[in-house]
C-alpha cells in the first residue's frame, strides 16, 4: 500500500459516524464510471449519395423531406 492510501484509511477510521455517509457518497461519485460516448456521433455521415461537400441546399432539403435520420431498407 502507498503512503497516501494508508493516510486515507487512517483519516477515514477517525471520522465520526455521521460524516461517514457524506464521505462515502463523495467517493462513490468519484469512482463511478461515466458511460462512454461514441465518437463520432451517429449523425455524422448520415447524408449519403449527395454532393461531395454535402452542403448543397437542394440536397439537404431533399434529405429532410425523406425523413431526417430515418434508415432506408
Amino acid at each position: 500500500m502507498t503512503a497516501n492510501r494508508d493516510e486515507l484509511i487512517h483519516l477515514i477510521e477517525g471520522l465520526p459516524d455521521d460524516q461517514v455517509e457524506v464521505v462515502l457518497a463523495d467517493v462513490r461519485r468519484l469512482t463511478t464510471r461515466k458511460p462512454q460516448s461514441t465518437w463520432p456521433p451517429k449523425f455524422v455521415g448520415m447524408l449519403k449519395d449527395g454532393p461531395v461537400t454535402g452542403s448543397s441546399p437542394e440536397y439537404l432539403d431533399a434529405v429532410l423531406s425523406r425523413g431526417f435520420g430515418s434508415e432506408r431498407a
